[in-house]
């Protein structure tokens, strides 16, 4: 109620909503702060939890749009399209992701300011947050 246009607090609070408000939720968070990536992150991961793969990677191409600096939404896109997508597909996200070299995200700073990956370009930093992502079936 304090931060009604906090992104990440919104998309906290849509996964911890049962599964059948969270679509009410997300809608309402879109109101509030339509461009923030953690918004359309948490949207993104709510169409991917319904199977929606179509409508998910396009909002997954909305969220590194909005912000190219989110390292975060660049790691679930492509560990959605590792799950979905083509080789092709997964390759462009790779290389938009090096081209963007993001540097905020609460699991992309995680890793990237890592002692252990202080050398570590952004395509690696991309599959280390990607693979720590918890499967999208347990939000």
């Amino acid at each position: 109620q304090e931060c009604p246009t906090s992104g990440r607090l919104w998309h906290e609070y849509i996964f911890l909503e049962n599964r059948h408000q969270r679509k009410t939720l997300s809608i309402e968070a879109m109101k509030k702060c339509e461009h923030d990536p953690y918004v359309l992150l948490a949207v993104s991961l709510l169409f991917w939890s319904e199977r929606k793969i179509v409508k998910a990677r396009e909002w997954f191409t909305r969220t590194v749009k909005v912000d190219p600096d989110f390292g975060d939404g660049w790691a679930n896109y492509l560990k959605f399209e590792q799950q979905f997508g083509t080789k092709d597909q997964q390759n462009n996200i790779i290389e938009r992701c090096c081209i963007a070299e993001p540097r905020h995200g609460e699991s992309w700073c995680k890793f990237s300011k890592s002692i252990e990956n202080w050398r570590k370009k952004p395509k690696e930093i991309l599959f280390l947050v990607s693979e720590s992502l918890k499967p999208v079936d347990l939000l």
